[in-house]
C-alpha cells in the first residue's frame, strides 16, 4: 500500500502596525502581488479576478529566479474576521505549479494596539520526486527569503501610508 508523503512546511510571521483588515482586503486583490514580489519573482502574466473568493482560479506566468514557470491556483478557503482574537485567513493551492503539492496559507491576527499578526505558511512537496530532497535547503531558504521580502514590502505599503 502506497502512503503519501509528508509535505514539508515553511512559515514566515510579521507584525504590522497597519488595521488587520485593510491588510487582509489588500490580499484578497491578486493584482497586488506584484507590489510585494521580491525582484527575482517577476509576474509575466495573471489572469484572476479583481477580488478573490473560495473557488478563484489564478492562474500566473512568472520568472523565479530566471526560472519560467507556470502556475495555476485555486482558492481553497476564504475566511473574514472571527473569533477572539479575530483572525481572517486564505487558503490557496496549486493545481499546476513546479511543486507537486502546494498548500499557500495566510493568517491575519487582530493584535493589540490596532496592529496586524500576518503569517504565511506553505506545505510543499519538493520537486523532482524523491531526489528533490536534495535540494530542500535551497527550497527553504528562496522561500524564507521571498516571505521575508514580501513581508517587508506589505510592512512599506502600509506603515509608510
Amino acid at each position: 500500500m502506497s502512503q503519501n508523503p509528508l509535505p514539508f512546511v515553511v512559515e514566515r510571521a510579521i507584525n504590522l502596525k497597519a488595521d488587520p483588515k485593510k491588510v487582509f482586503e489588500f490580499h484578497l486583490h491578486p493584482k497586488n502581488l506584484s507590489r510585494v514580489n521580491p525582484p527575482g519573482l517577476r509576474i509575466l502574466s495573471l489572469e484572476a479576478p479583481e477580488t478573490i473568493q473560495e473557488g478563484s482560479q489564478l492562474h500566473l506566468k512568472v520568472s523565479s529566479w530566471g526560472i519560467p514557470q507556470r502556475w495555476e491556483v485555486v482558492v481553497r478557503e476564504v475566511k473574514n474576521f472571527a473569533g477572539t482574537p479575530a483572525k481572517a485567513s486564505i487558503l490557496d493551492e496549486a493545481i499546476h505549479g513546479p511543486f507537486p503539492l502546494w498548500r499557500h496559507s495566510h493568517e491575519f491576527w487582530q493584535a493589540p494596539g490596532e496592529s496586524t499578526g500576518l503569517v504565511d505558511r506553505v506545505e510543499f512537496l519538493p520537486p523532482g520526486g524523491p531526489a528533490g530532497v536534495l535540494i530542500l535547503p535551497v527550497i527553504r531558504w528562496l522561500l524564507l527569503k521571498m516571505f521575508t521580502q514580501r513581508h517587508e514590502a506589505t510592512r512599506r505599503i502600509f506603515e509608510n501610508s
